[in-house]
Formats: structure tokens, C-alpha cells, sequence
């Protein structure tokens, strides 16, 4: 059997060897993630807890415009659109984030008692936080330049050993620092997560190239994704402003407790993720191709599993909180449904909007972020103080929701403009996946505890799934044929 796979590996081209890779490199890493949540919600109190997933929820906002995210869409097109090396571009494109993210530094530091009282988050946690984004750029710029080249071997490696060394230290600084445990987390995982390996390739990659100053290239950049900075926000702000409003209006105790809520919805973005990898490459060359019936079969077979395997989750949402966190965090259970159904929504809108992407409209992907967003923020503004943190995850499904219908609108568009109406998907087929999964949040919002009508809808999926087992293999052998 090793020997098959093994030719199978073998016979794949580079492109499908870096997509397994980095998947394998994905599930290691949530897998990690996940595995350690139950070991720091023991040996750190809730409200602890609840701090550092405050910092992360500020951190994944902030870091936007401290870093201009130039390790996304402007790097691929400097490596194909100007006449330099990568090796150049990479120095360069990492020495503009270290003046922009340098200045941020130096503001903060020096507003950091009014930083800290705004954010909620102790005078430390504001300090490493702004340090820490002088070192966010160069691994994800050499991580890019690595996959550029159909070179996973290093990148793999890395990734690893920052999945493994973050929690390790993490667990080790709090297990040693009884104080403030909250703060030493942050601390701890700045250091392992984001300094070292930025310090590492920060010489690296200047070892390569010692370039620091380029204007041609700092104005492309700075050019470039300026206007895509409004998308990349609203994007964080639509998945990371619950956990900073109820932080201000809950405390950060009930952070702790919707942070695990979030972590079991995102065991889901463990699948999703890797059907994108072998998905997305294959759907982007039958649109030039202008091959659409194909898109379509895989897109509803691909649905379908998902929705399955979502259902699932959910169903056994208190067990899965249980093991993960304890008893104490059970409150997070009637946050499953919702925020488990926001994943999936998450993850349909991209059948949409491959094509906009694909036909360069970007300006859709843009106006469907930011009133997301804003939604989210309004709902969650309205909501969490009269109703509680609990509110939260209905805010953000009904956000997400938004954002799948209005990218589908635009998808409409695009169809009407490009592809002379072809609608590709049935809408009706559309309606009735994500109707059944609305169907199993709302019930599972009433049975939660009654245990053996949650079995039995589990024996029904099973049975589901024993009947459409053809599909499910046919899904995955056509996974497999369009990766390779």
C-alpha cells in the first residue's frame, strides 16, 4: 500500500506536490492549535484566557495597516511584472513594512497609555504587540518567494517548527509564571511565533540581497495596495470584532468563553481548506477555459460534503466543547450552531467569488467586505449589550449570510458581463444545501440537550452518507484527478 502511494506521490507534477504539502503543513498546524486549547484553558483562569484572545482579535486587525500586507496579491505581481530578482523584491518589499510598521512602533509606544485604556489590553500587551509587526513580513515574504519557485521542502519545515515551538514555550512561560498568566501568553507567543522567525529571516533574506530602498518598487507596492487595504480590514473586522466588542461591553471572561466557540466553528475551515487547495487552481483554468459545467458538479458535490461534516460538528457541539475546554466553558455551546453555520457561508461566497477575482473585479470583493462588516459591527453594537455575548454569533451569521448573497449578486454580474449569462449554479440547489444546514442550527439550538434525539439525527446523516457514498467517492477521485 506505502509503495502505491508512494508512486502516486511520485507521479504528481511540482504544483500538486506544493499543494499537499502545505495542506499537510495546514492540518499540523490547526491540529496543534487545537490540541493545546485544552491544555491552556486548564492552567490559565477564564479571564486570562479570555485576554490573549482579546490581543489576537487586535492583533489580526491592526497588523493590516501596520504591515500593509505586502506578502499578498503585490508580491506575485512584482515577481511577474517587474524586471527584479525575487530575491530583491522580497529584501525590498520587507524593509518598506519594517519603516511603516517601525513608525507604528514608535506612535504606540509612545501613546501606549492611551492605546491601552482604548483597547482594554494591560501597557505590555500593547508594547509587544506594535514590536511584533517589525517582524511579521519576512517569513510570509519568503514563504511566497518559496512557493513561487515550487519549493515546499524549507517552507514546510518552518511551518512546523513554529506550529510545535509556540505552544511548547507558551505552556512552559505559564506553567512557570503563576502572575498575570494572560500576559505572559501574549508575551510568549510573540516571541515564538512572530520575533525569532522574523529575526531569522529577516537575515536571510538580506543575505540573499542586501537591497534596503527602492523607489520603483516601494511605490508599486505602496501604490498597488493602498486601495486593497479597505478589503483585507473589512475581511478581519467581519471575523475578528465580536471577540473586541464583547471584550468592551462583557468582559473578557465571556471572550474566553466565545474564543472556544470560535475555535470548535473553525475545526470546519480544517476541510474546507483543503478542498480549496486541489479546488481553486482547477476551477480558475476551467474558467479560461470556459468549461463551466464541471465547476458546477464539483461545487455542489463539494457543498454537500461539507455541509455533512458541519452538521456533524454541530450536533455534537457540547461534547466537542467538553473535551476541549471543560466545564467551564460550556456556555460556549449554544454559540456552536451559529458560529459553525457562519464558517460555511464563509467558505460558499468563494464559489462566487473565483469569478470576480478571475475577471479582476475587485472592486465587488471590496463593497461586500466592507458592508459585511459594518453590518456585523452595527449588530453586534445593538445586540451584545442588551442581550449578552451570545448575541454575537447571530450577528455574525447573519453578516456572513450578506456577504455569501451579495458576492452571489455580483457573481450574477460577472456571468451577464463575461460569460454571456451562463448562471453556472443552480440557485435552487444553492437554497436547498444551506437551507438543510439552517435546518440543523435551529434544531440543534432546541435539542442541545436532549442527547439521544441528537444521536439519531447523526444515525440519519449516517444513513445520508451510506446513500450518496458514490458521490462522496466520485467527489474525492475528482479532487484528485484536477490536483494532478
Amino acid at each position: 500500500m506505502f509503495k502505491k502511494l508512494y508512486r502516486i506521490y511520485s507521479g504528481l507534477n511540482d504544483q500538486a506536490k506544493v499543494v499537499f504539502w502545505f495542506t499537510f503543513a495546514g492540518f499540523l498546524q490547526r491540529g496543534i492549535s487545537i490540541i493545546t486549547t485544552p491544555i491552556f484553558t486548564r492552567i490559565m483562569p477564564k479571564e486570562e484566557y479570555g485576554l490573549f484572545s482579546v490581543y489576537i482579535a487586535y492583533y489580526g486587525v491592526i497588523v493590516i495597516v501596520s504591515t500593509m500586507y505586502l506578502h499578498m496579491e503585490v508580491i506575485n505581481n512584482a515577481f511577474l511584472k517587474t524586471d527584479n530578482t525575487k530575491e530583491r523584491v522580497v529584501s525590498v518589499f520587507q524593509s518598506l513594512a519594517l519603516v511603516i510598521s517601525a513608525s507604528f512602533f514608535m506612535v504606540a509606544f509612545l501613546l501606549r497609555e492611551q492605546l491601552s485604556k482604548l483597547m482594554h489590553l494591560p501597557v505590555p500587551a500593547v508594547v509587544i504587540m506594535f514590536a511584533a509587526f517589525m517582524f511579521v513580513e519576512p517569513y510570509h515574504t519568503w514563504v511566497i518567494r518559496k512557493r513561487y519557485e515550487f519549493d515546499y521542502k524549507y517552507p514546510v519545515i518552518a511551518s512546523v517548527l513554529i506550529s510545535v515551538c509556540t505552544p511548547i514555550v507558551s505552556i512552559i512561560a505559564v506553567l512557570l509564571v503563576p502572575e498575570n498568566q494572560g500576559i505572559v501568553r501574549i508575551i510568549s507567543f510573540a516571541c515564538a511565533n512572530v520575533i525569532a522567525p522574523g529575526l531569522f529571516f529577516y537575515i536571510n533574506n538580506y543575505r540573499l540581497d542586501h537591497s534596503f530602498y527602492d523607489k520603483k518598487l516601494w511605490n508599486y507596492a505602496l501604490a498597488f495596495n493602498a486601495p486593497l487595504i479597505i478589503h483585507y480590514l473589512s475581511e478581519t473586522l467581519l471575523n475578528q470584532t465580536d471577540r473586541i466588542m464583547i471584550n468592551h461591553f462583557d468582559g473578557s471572561g465571556n471572550v474566553g468563553v466565545y474564543s472556544i466557540a470560535i475555535s470548535v466553528s473553525t475545526l470546519f475551515t480544517i476541510f474546507s481548506s483543503a478542498l480549496n487547495s486541489a479546488f481553486v487552481p482547477w476551477t480558475f483554468q476551467q474558467i479560461k477555459e470556459k468549461d463551466f459545467e464541471p465547476i458546477a458538479k464539483i461545487g455542489y458535490m463539494v457543498l454537500e460534503f461539507l455541509a455533512l461534516i458541519l452538521s456533524v460538528m454541530i450536533i455534537f457541539g457540547p461534547e466537542i466543547v467538553y473535551i476541549l475546554a471543560g466545564k467551564e466553558y460550556m456556555g460556549a455551546v449554544s454559540l456552536i450552531p451559529t458560529l459553525s453555520a457562519s464558517t460555511f457561508f464563509g467558505y460558499m461566497y468563494q464559489l462566487f467569488s473565483r469569478f470576480e477575482l478571475y475577471y479582476e473585479k475587485k472592486i465587488y470583493t471590496v463593497i461586500s467586505t466592507v458592508t459585511a462588516a459594518v453590518v456585523n459591527i452595527l449588530l453586534n453594537m445593538w445586540w451584545i449589550p442588551k442581550f449578552g455575548f451570545h448575541a454575537a454569533g447571530y450577528s455574525t451569521l447573519l453578516a456572513h449570510i450578506l456577504f455569501c448573497v451579495m458576492h452571489y449578486l455580483f457573481f450574477l454580474k460577472v456571468c451577464r458581463d463575461y460569460i454571456d449569462g451562463n448562471r453556472i449554479y443552480d440557485i435552487k440547489k444553492l437554497l436547498l444545501i444551506s437551507g438543510g444546514v439552517l435546518l440543523v442550527v435551529a434544531l440543534m439550538t432546541i435539542l442541545y440537550n436532549y442527547i439521544y434525539l441528537r444521536i439519531a439525527m447523526v444515525i440519519i446523516l449516517l444513513i445520508i452518507c451510506f446513500a450518496v457514498r458514490r458521490t462522496l467517492i466520485s467527489l474525492i477521485k475528482n479532487l484528485f484527478a484536477k490536483e494532478k
